[in-house]
Order: structure tokens, then sequence, then C-alpha cells
């Protein structure tokens, strides 16, 4: 399976503002868990200083981010699509083990 990070950028106001959107990103978070389609994802820091979202497909990941409510409402000021070559683990995409 090919794996791809959605990477937010956060506004610096993220935990103020997130606790009105938060269930409502957390359901469409596991719809899309639930769907297959995201397959880990949260934030990173504490305090959070940005998120990382594991995707199979660049698509999914991109339309996920399109409508995201963090997204629509400014929560996330950024976001990008990245690759994410994995080599090692039961799940990586392109496993390499050494001789």
């Amino acid at each position: 399976m090919a794996h791809v990070l959605l990477r937010y950028t956060l506004a610096p106001d993220y935990l103020a503002r997130r606790g009105t959107l938060r269930e409502a990103h957390l359901a469409f978070a596991w719809a899309a868990a639930d769907a297959g389609t995201l397959l880990l994802g949260g934030a990173v820091g504490d305090p959070p200083e940005s998120a990382l979202l594991l995707f199979g497909d660049a698509e999914a990941a991109r339309a996920f981010a399109e409508q995201d409510p963090y997204v629509t409402e400014g929560v996330v000021t950024h976001w990008e699509v990245v690759p994410w070559t994995t080599v090692v683990g039961a799940d990586a995409a392109i496993p390499i083990r050494p001789a």
C-alpha cells in the first residue's frame, strides 16, 4: 500500500479556536477512518504545533483537507499532501530488509 501524509499548519490561536469545531472535525475524521481512507491522524507536539494524517491515497487526502471543518473555518492555515516512502514495518509500501 502506498502512503501519503497530509500535513497541517495550525493557526497561532488553534487551541483557543478548535473547541467549537472539534466535534465536527473528529466526526469527519472518524468517518474517513471507518471508510478506510484515513489510516491515522493527530496533532504533533504538546502544545500542538502541527498535525499529521496518514492516508493510502493522495486524492483521498486532498479531498479530506478540502472538506475538513478545521480547514474550511481557518483553524488550519495551510495544508499539503506529500508522499511517504515507507520501507520498514508490516504495512510498508516498499519493504526493504538488510541482507
